[in-house]
């Protein structure tokens, strides 16, 4: 045992002089070293004899040792190993060698104070030498005083004795901080052979020792441990806690949106280049000032007429800023564009685009066709576009002609009675003399006559020819004097 126990002072003198820094917060390795006790009586019943001192063999110092690593949180796993010669006074064997190692898993009850307790649950690999240990109902086996059956020293519960047996593992520990680093561990761990019937192995090992926390690490080598380091992982200053500012504006690379160029904290780190407010990062013309709706760059003008795309109705075409940027249109292709073509939907001559009297009066019926729906006098909505449109020609003849006087002729189809037919085409030419005189033609100019079926334009055997015969017509009844 002293040859085993001077290989575990090395090992522990090795490990402990690796990284032996130290802060509570992020020390993520420890390593617990002491002596341990096993007691395979106390299993018999809940606790019974857990406190019979007598009946634990007890190793001496360094025995054992732990080397735990913290996984976050209150988690942490643990690797242990204990050696020793130890007795089973239930089986009477004594001295005989003891090997436990295995890997558990350690709950921290309660964090960030130097009364540390905890819950373990584990594995291991155990070694005691059972061979030749065999109890069965024919082969009974003397066992310890007041342990068999009936109070009695025999037992016959079937046992067949192995040297290697897989245990699992649960307890509580204890760690009493004494500084950052170093503390004392108490710690009591049932283990158990699930593949056994019996619980004649069985044990409870008790640990007392101590306990140190060690390797806080800096892998950035700034000089600011990781715990406190918000950029582990890349040398920083300690003013940005750890953090580079590669460009030196101020503001640190991990908040900085530009961390390469130096820039403004209104940007983010960003500059500004062309100072209209719009980030170089996101500004996709950085050096030429521009609004934000065309994304930093100036709006242009295509066409070169002074008005900018963006207010220009017509940006691919040069206008006047009075049509919104686009050219003036020259409807009735005779060379006046119609902002100054008194007549734009007609071809006409100097001096204002309008075609010549006798043409005006000759033409006064050409393209006038209003519709109505059967039977009635309301002018079609859709045909008031005509009525604007015949409105101002009757206008532009009678400034030629100021006594000429027209006809406004109803017609209508031959369905129905035709003194009916002739009353309701009446009443359409009227329609059409009201809606031309709120146009501004002059009272007296315009005669409505309702000329019923008796002027078909159009066959009446079809309903397109009848459509077609319900129309109003504008005639001359007199040209008057010419101006």
């Amino acid at each position: 045992m002293k040859k085993m126990n001077l290989v575990l002072s090395l090992a522990f003198a090795l490990l402990l002089g690796t990284q032996a820094t130290a802060q509570d917060a992020q020390n993520p390795w420890g390593i617990s070293v002491g002596a341990h006790a096993v007691d395979h009586t106390s299993v018999r019943g809940m606790f019974d004899g857990f406190f019979d001192y007598d009946d634990y063999s007890v190793v001496p110092p360094l025995s054992k040792i732990s080397v735990i690593r913290h996984l976050g949180g209150r988690l942490s796993a643990d690797l242990t190993a204990s050696v020793g010669e130890v007795d089973n006074s239930r089986l009477l064997v004594n001295d005989e060698l003891f090997i436990n190692a295995g890997l558990g898993l350690r709950f921290q009850i309660v964090q960030d104070s130097w009364f540390d307790p905890y819950l373990r649950v584990g594995a291991s690999y155990h070694k005691f030498d059972y061979e030749g240990i065999d109890i069965d109902a024919n082969n009974p086996r003397q066992v310890l005083e007041g342990t068999g059956y009936n109070g009695g020293n025999m037992v016959y519960t079937d046992f067949n004795g192995k040297e290697d047996y897989f245990m699992v593992q649960g307890g509580l520990g204890l760690n009493l901080w004494l500084t950052d680093n170093i503390g004392i561990n108490l710690a009591s761990d049932f283990n158990a052979a699930p593949s056994e019937d019996s619980d004649y192995i069985n044990f409870f090992q008790h640990t007392a020792g101590l306990t140190f926390k060690f390797g806080k690490q800096d892998r950035d080598k700034d000089g600011i441990p990781d715990d406190e380091d918000l950029c582990p992982d890349t040398w920083g200053l300690e003013e940005f806690d750890g953090c580079p500012d590669t460009d030196g504006d101020g503001i640190p690379d991990k908040d900085d949106a530009c961390p390469e160029v130096a820039g403004l904290p209104e940007f983010d780190g960003c500059p500004d280049t062309d100072g209209d407010g719009i980030s170089d990062n996101v500004d996709q013309c950085p050096t030429e000032a521009g609004p934000v709706d065309n994304n930093g760059c100036p709006w242009p003008d295509t066409d070169g007429d002074g008005l900018t795309d963006n207010i220009d109705n017509c940006p691919t075409e040069a206008g006047p800023r009075e049509n919104g940027g686009c050219p003036w249109p020259d409807t009735d292709g005779d060379g006046f564009t119609d902002n100054v073509d008194k007549c734009p939907n007609e071809a006409g001559v100097a001096p204002d685009g309008c075609p010549e009297a006798a043409t005006m009066v000759e033409n006064i019926n050409v393209g006038f066709v209003v519709e109505f729906d059967f039977d009635d006098s309301t002018i079609r909505q859709s045909s008031m576009p005509k009525i604007e449109e015949k409105a101002a020609q009757i206008q532009r003849a009678l400034e030629v002609y100021p006594d000429m006087t027209l006809y406004i002729d109803g017609h209508t189809d031959s369905k129905g009675a035709e003194s009916y037919n002739k009353k309701l085409s009446q009443r359409r030419a009227s329609s059409i003399v009201d809606a031309l005189e709120a146009r501004g033609i002059a009272d007296g100019a315009l005669t409505p006559r309702g000329l019923g079926e008796s002027v078909p334009k159009c066959t009446n055997d079809t309903e397109e020819g009848r459509q077609c015969n319900r129309r109003v017509e504008v005639t001359i009844k007199s040209t008057g004097t010419k101006k």
